[in-house]
Formats: structure tokens, sequence, C-alpha cells
């Protein structure tokens, strides 16, 4: 996890000398040992503008909770070669979901994003109570499959399709694009009660920014933004070294962008929504596909492996709305880089993009699409992964909600 690349001032690196803030002074520390370790305590006074004393006392502090362990740095010369601060990673563990209408991926994985046990079923039904006990299934496999690191389990993040806390247009009800209902308070406690952990829900696509940000490519960006293209298209946003989840952690949900007013019904209550026509239900639509079939990915997949006609040609037809995507993000955000993954393959995501070319121009005058547009690097697993790196943040990370007095 260590980078030598410039170090962004943020509020997740930043420290304060408040006598009243050392949680958080805590928590800004652990930041940096987790995301630049190995690394010196001159190093990370210097990061967060903490004193080298109050440094000093709070690695003290975390060594002696088994949380960091200090390595000998190489001699390079006269003197004592100082010591390193290095997060401990097998301290605790985390539990990720990806939930979705047609299956659930879980992941374990240590607080440097190793995974360590990894597991996923098909859904019985399209429903929430399928879900519900597809994750209990799961989470009791890893129990009895590793005993000794399920104790040491700290916390679940669960992440499955937005918008959350909304029922949809009356008489519209749910489809393959989301599942809004699984997020509702009663359905997360009761899974609170019945996991027995600490939880933080994240939609789908903020989870997966959140993976990559983390433990992927996007550790190389300050700012970017995810697309998460899946029956449903969504999208994560890391400003400023953090994810911007919004108000309700609705933001993001770009597939809800109206592009057509006159076009079809969507389950959020409008009318021609951007996933309407840029997603993979669509794509099921076009194909004659049943979208909460989990083979239905699969098939294609297997359809444009072939170079199937009918799956080439809705590329073609949905070029421009990959088009007015980027430009939209572009021009609201502004972002270093825009990194696209979903549940389909790299080749079919590299596929749709090279239609989408040329895209259109930046303010900046950037020309390069390959530097402005990548394919993600956690793959099928970037959402349960960023799940995991969730419930670290919930416990490890600094919020502005630390500080509140």
């Amino acid at each position: 996890m260590n980078d030598t690349s410039p170090i962004p001032n943020s509020f997740r690196t930043s420290g304060t000398n408040l006598t009243r803030a050392k949680s958080h002074n805590h928590r800004v520390v652990l930041e940096v040992i987790r995301t630049r370790g190995p690394i010196g305590r001159t190093e990370i006074s210097e990061i967060t503008s903490l004193s080298r004393q109050t440094v000093q006392n709070i690695v003290a502090e975390l060594e002696s909770g088994g949380i960091v362990v200090m390595h000998a740095r190489k001699a390079s010369g006269r003197g004592h070669p100082g010591m390193k601060v290095q997060l401990r990673p097998d301290h605790a563990y985390s539990l990720g979901f990806h939930v979705d209408r047609l299956s659930v991926r879980a992941i374990v994985s240590d607080l440097l994003g190793t995974i360590v046990w990894q597991a996923a079923g098909h859904l019985s039904a399209a429903t929430v109570a399928a879900a519900n006990e597809q994750i209990l299934s799961l989470a009791g496999d890893f129990r009895r499959d590793d005993p000794a690191r399920a104790r040491r389990l700290f916390g679940v993040g669960l992440a499955a399709p937005g918008p959350f806390g909304s029922a949809g247009a009356a008489g519209q009800g749910t489809d393959a694009t989301n599942f809004s209902e699984f997020g509702s308070l009663e359905n997360l406690a009761l899974l609170q009660h019945a996991l027995q952990l600490p939880f933080v829900l994240q939609n789908d696509a903020s989870a997966a920014a959140l993976g990559e940000h983390v433990y992927g490519i996007g550790r190389n960006f300050n700012s970017f933004a995810f697309i998460q293209f899946g029956m449903g298209l969504g999208a994560g946003f890391v400003l400023n070294g953090a994810l911007y989840p919004g108000a309700t952690k609705n933001a993001g949900e770009i597939g809800h962008v109206i592009v057509d007013p006159a076009g079809p019904p969507c389950a959020c209550g409008n009318r021609g929504c951007l996933e309407k026509y840029l997603s993979l239900n669509a794509l099921c639509e076009r194909l004659a596909l049943e979208p909460t079939d989990p083979a239905s990915v699969a098939r294609i997949e297997e359809l444009f492996d072939r170079g199937d006609p009918q799956v080439l040609d809705w590329m073609s037809d949905v070029a421009p709305f990959v088009r007015q995507l980027v430009n939209m993000l572009e021009m609201m955000l502004d972002p270093e880089a825009i990194i696209l993954g979903g549940i389909v393959k790299p080749e079919v995501l590299r596929a749709l993009l090279e239609r989408a070319a040329p895209l259109p121009s930046r303010i900046d005058a950037r020309s390069s699409d390959d530097a402005r547009i990548r394919i993600g690097t956690s793959g099928a697993t970037a959402v349960a992964l960023g799940a995991t790196a969730a419930a670290v943040d919930a416990l490890y990370a600094p919020s502005v909600s630390h500080l509140l007095l």
C-alpha cells in the first residue's frame, strides 16, 4: 500500500490539536498509516500537521492495542536507522456483501484489503427475503470455515443498487435495475440483529468507487467518478480524497437522469431515465432475456464473444448516451479520471467505450480518451470489496461527525 505519489491535502489526513479532538486525531493518524504505510512518525507529523509528540503518543497507543507494528528502517549511514509504522492487517477483518436481484457475493478482507475468503450464491427469487437468506447463509459459511478470523470480524458492509428511501411511483413498483426495498430501515434492523455486528449501508456504485479508491486504480487519483454498469446504471464519487455519498446515500444515481421526458416510464416515477437506454437491463430487453435470471449476464457475454450483431448494434445505438454521460460527469465534477466497472467482463466495457469515441471535448482540452476513462481493476469483486472498505471507513477513517462536540 506504500505510495510515493504526492499526498493530497484533505480532511481525512489533516489533524487538529484541539484538546477535545483526540478520537479524530487517532483516526487521522491511523488513516495515514493505513493508506501510506510503512511510514515514519516524523512523516506522519508533517502530513497531519500534528505535533511530533502527539503522533508519538497516538502511535504508542495503537501499538499497545496491537493495531500497528514498528519496523526498523534500512540503515543508510551513521546513527540509528529509525522506525517505521505499519498497520497490522490481520488485527481485524471486515465482511462485505454485494446484493442485487440476481445474487449475493460475500468477501472477507483484512485491514489492507487482502481477500481472505469469498463466496457467492444466486437468489432463489428476486426478493428481499431471498437476499437476506443468502446473506445469513454466507455469513454462517464463513464462521464455520474460518472461526479464528470470524472472531475478529469488526463490521459488515452492505452494498446494493439504490435509490434508497424511495418506493417509486405509485403503480410502478420496482424492477431489476434497483433493490430499494433492501435498504429499508426495517430490513436493515433485521439484518443487524441477525448478524450481531455493526454495519454500514452503501449503494453499489459508491461502494465500488470506495473499493477502487482504497484498493484499486483509484489510489492514483484524488478526485474521480466511478461508473457502475450493471442491470442499472450508477456512479460513485471520490472528491478530494473522500467518498461523497450524498445526504441520503443516493449521490450518483445517474441512471435516473432524464434524457427523454417522453421516454418509457421508470420505476423511480419519471420517464425517459438514462438507464432505460444504457444498462444491461436495457440490453436484456433488446435481446428478449430475463434480467432477473442469473444466466442472462453470461448469455450477453457469450453473444458478445461471438460478435452477435444484436449486441454490437445495441452498443452503437447507445454510444451517444455514453458520450452524454461522460460529458455530464466531466462538466459537473471536473474529475481527474472516470473509472468504468460493472458486472460484465472488461472486454464488453472496452467495446462500449470504443463505439463512443471520440468523446466530447473537456474544458481543459485533454485529448487522450485513454487518460480520461479507465477500466476498473477490482473487476467483479469491486462492489463487495468496496463494501468491506466501507466498513473499515466507518470504524477507522476520520469524518466530520467525529468532531461534533
